[in-house]
């Protein structure tokens, strides 16, 4: 009863702020008071709510565990069926998902484990869907949608052909090789359905301009990515980064230079920071500087074999890929200064992920 109450107050609200058109819904009628695992790829923060909302049946969802460390939240999310993912309890997370399915409800997952900005070919799911599929023995229908859901603005939302997982058992048993057999085969009809389907993400005019530079903020334990350099007598840190190639995207160039320059992995998260410069060292013209929040993956510091490295006309300038720590970087001299004090202030306040809107910070001189 909560759950009917929770949505009947969230719905009305909700379409009026974000606005979808569903393609094939007739499939999810089909299963309408079955057990059934809908799996949606993952763009952004409004893909669950979307779910919830738009989809009208007894139905539980993954979620966060962080999310239920709080009182309201976890009032709320527990009230709508939520289901906690934490990484030290995969076993509590296969018995709830079990018992809701045993009860004729539906599981909405993100079998992506991540958010995936461009969910195209690259897609790629875990196989855990695969897994409580296989054990309740009940069909998985593939969700995509065209682009990331955001407000005020039509999201097209398919849906596909429901997989019967019974079919990857192997003498009624589940095995390693059918849970990966059908992770693939979810994994590849959700691609299917993203063929013509998925909107690119738009290149901005600026971007395609040479003279643009894009930098990474990669923030893993409390530990800012940041380059040493010893030039002239000085001695000072910069933000792994450089100019952006013809027709590339900020967001690839951010992570091409900080994997060049540091042999960091990371995966850009948002555009956080920009400003207008002046260029009279490099001569390839005046443009932007724009800062991407990312997200750590893999890797540590070291030198590679970028440019920075490897010119002899560097003028025998030294540098180093090194990990700063964040109660530290106030006394140290990370360049541009002021994004120094943006990025301390932002991130003081919301820690790694920095989710703030873009800002445009003052016009310099490089």
């Amino acid at each position: 009863m909560l759950r009917f109450i929770l949505k009947l107050i969230c719905y009305i609200p909700y379409k009026l702020l974000f606005w979808t058109k569903w393609i094939n819904k007739k499939e999810l009628r089909k299963y309408r008071g079955k057990p059934v695992i809908l799996a949606m790829n993952h763009r952004n923060g409004f893909d669950g709510p979307t779910l919830v909302v738009d989809i009208f049946r007894k139905s539980h969802f993954w979620i966060k565990g962080e999310l239920f460390k709080k009182g309201f939240t976890r009032w709320f999310f527990k009230g709508m069926g939520g289901i906690p993912v934490k990484a030290d309890a995969e076993l509590a997370l296969m018995r709830d998902s079990l018992k809701v399915l045993q009860k004729n409800h539906a599981l909405m997952v993100m079998p992506e484990g991540h958010r995936s900005f461009n969910a195209d070919e690259k897609l790629k799911i875990q196989n855990g869907v695969a897994m409580v599929a296989l054990r309740a023995g009940v069909p998985i229908i593939p969700i995509v949608t065209d682009r990331p859901i955001r407000m005020f603005r039509l999201t097209r939302i398919k849906v596909g052909t429901a997989l019967d997982s019974t079919a990857y058992l192997e003498d009624g048993r589940m095995t390693k090789d059918g849970i990966n057999r059908l992770g693939d085969r979810v994994q590849y009809q959700m691609q299917q359905l993203l063929v013509g389907f998925s909107k690119p993400p738009k290149i901005k005019t600026w971007q395609k301009e040479p003279s643009i530079i894009g930098r990474g903020i990669v923030i893993h334990e409390n530990k800012l990515l940041a380059i040493w350099r010893k030039r002239d007598n000085q001695e000072y840190y910069v933000f792994p980064g450089g100019h952006i190639d013809q027709g590339e995207t900020l967001s690839a160039a951010c992570a091409r230079e900080v994997l060049e320059e540091t042999g960091v992995v990371a995966r850009p998260f948002r555009e956080i920071y920009k400003f207008w410069y002046e260029d009279h060292k490099h001569h390839r013209g005046d443009g932007w500087q724009s800062f991407m929040v990312c997200e750590y993956q893999s890797g540590e510091p070291h030198i590679t074999d970028a440019e920075e490295y490897t010119d002899p006309q560097r003028k025998g300038g030294h540098y180093k890929p090194v990990w700063l720590d964040m109660d530290e970087i106030e006394k140290l001299d990370l360049r541009p200064a002021f994004v120094k004090k943006q990025l301390l202030k932002d991130y003081r306040k919301k820690g790694e992920r920095l989710p703030f809107p873009l800002r445009k910070l003052e016009s310099v001189k490089l």
